[in-house]
């Protein structure tokens, strides 16, 4: 992986981004929407009710919007700046996650063909967290890092880090469950206080009562019992809260043709979202196949379990768009890494099935999936049908299948 490292390719990344933040940063994309609730708290509004700057719900914690109160003046020079930090959150995720691999089994050839599918397949992805200027990229690099820092016993680091970006954004909870069963508990102690702590700091600078306020108007955006995250019926909208009215309900989706299998009640379809969320977070004692409470030495097949709960994130989480299907990413370069070092050997039908089947998802990551390929037609018609949210169950039995343990005859 040293060619990563090259000076000639780090230049060009940097020129990249310089020349991409700057170009982004002239429309202001979603950072506009956090600029705004930061000026909201100047003006003593309620950042979560209109006016919504370009008709956009601010998600995100009074915490977050206290953070941008020094920028709302100096919004294209704070725009840059996020953007080009950006780019650092997906080096320095990138450098991480590949740190998980063992690449003396791979020739170079074979460590080039890995980092090229590994960026192919994660571009559209990228490219479309930078022009919104959105948070995906650090919450992912948050998540990372506390994986990383948790395996070198750092756990108040990594503890203090998923404490804020879970007060930023609820959906990084999630990948509790993963630290919950390996029995981290200083971590978990330390995200929880963070997370108070972060819930608290905003009095100090606007006070208790008006912080307050702004903590129970927020949950009352982002409880997830409220109607429009139990059942989003917008085109634009994945993961399993869309995919399962899309399929089971008589929706009135923004596409004319109705894709509805069967016309459940509103009840039976909350049970059916509720169950396969269950089923979901069940299958990871699958992966884990350990009693909890365990804490095992750090191995490639420790990084694919915590990789599994990180594809959870935007299936399970409501409210997803396109962008936070990044969090795949390093399910993706594991399986990736798996079919390149075991693709010379012998085959049964079985791995080809598999093989063909992750082919197939894969075509839903690459850059072939958009409208400017396909059609603005049928690229509607594939977000009607949550082709993105299908593609991305598919990892589960693939990666299952792609066991690491069919790894350990593999000697560098």
């Amino acid at each position: 992986m040293n060619f990563i490292k090259k000076k000639k390719y780090i230049l060009l990344y940097c020129l990249i981004a310089i020349v991409f933040s700057v170009i982004t940063s002239l429309d202001g994309g979603d950072f506009d929407v956090y600029l705004d609730a930061a000026n909201k708290l100047w003006k003593r509004q309620n950042i979560y009710t209109a006016p919504l700057c370009k008709g956009l719900q601010y998600y995100y914690s009074p915490f977050f919007a206290v953070c941008l109160m020094p920028f709302v003046n100096s919004p294209f020079a704070i725009e840059v700046i996020w953007s080009l930090l950006s780019f650092c959150f997906l080096y320095n995720t990138f450098m991480i996650l590949q740190r998980e691999f063992n690449f003396l089994i791979l020739s170079k050839k074979q460590t080039q063909l890995w980092v090229t599918f590994a960026v192919v397949l994660a571009i559209q992805f990228i490219t479309y967290n930078i022009a919104m200027l959105q948070v995906t990229l650090f919450l992912l690099w948050v998540s990372v890092k506390a994986y990383y820092l948790v395996n070198h016993n750092k756990h108040i680091s990594a503890g203090i880090l998923l404490g804020l970006i879970i007060n930023i954004k609820l959906m990084p909870i999630i990948i509790l469950p993963y630290f919950i069963y390996k029995g981290y508990f200083k971590m978990l102690s330390a995200t929880l206080c963070s997370c108070i702590l972060f819930l608290v700091v905003p009095s100090l600078f606007i006070g208790l009562n008006y912080n307050l306020f702004l903590l129970n108007a927020w949950w009352q955006i982002i409880n997830p019992q409220n109607n429009e995250h139990l059942f989003e019926f917008i085109t634009q909208l994945h993961s399993l809260s869309a995919l399962i009215p899309a399929y089971f309900t008589n929706n009135t989706d923004d596409v004319s043709n109705s894709i509805n299998l069967i016309n459940l009640s509103v009840r039976s379809t909350e049970l059916a979202l509720n169950s396969v969320r269950l089923v979901l977070m069940t299958l990871s004692l699958v992966y884990f196949k350990h009693l909890p409470f365990i804490k095992q030495a750090h191995s490639i097949k420790q990084f694919w379990q915590f990789a599994y709960f990180l594809m959870l994130v935007p299936i399970l989480a409501p409210h997803q768009q396109k962008y936070a299907f990044i969090f795949a990413l390093p399910l993706i370069m594991y399986l990736l890494y798996f079919y390149i070092t075991t693709i010379h050997t012998k085959q049964t039908s079985v791995y080809k099935l598999f093989f063909i089947v992750f082919i197939l998802a894969m075509l839903f990551y690459s850059p072939l999936y958009g409208s400017n390929i396909l059609g603005e037609k049928i690229f509607l018609l594939s977000q009607q049908y949550k082709c993105l949210t299908l593609a991305t169950l598919c990892l589960i039995p693939i990666s299952l299948y792609c066991n690491p343990n069919k790894l350990v005859a593999l000697k560098p």
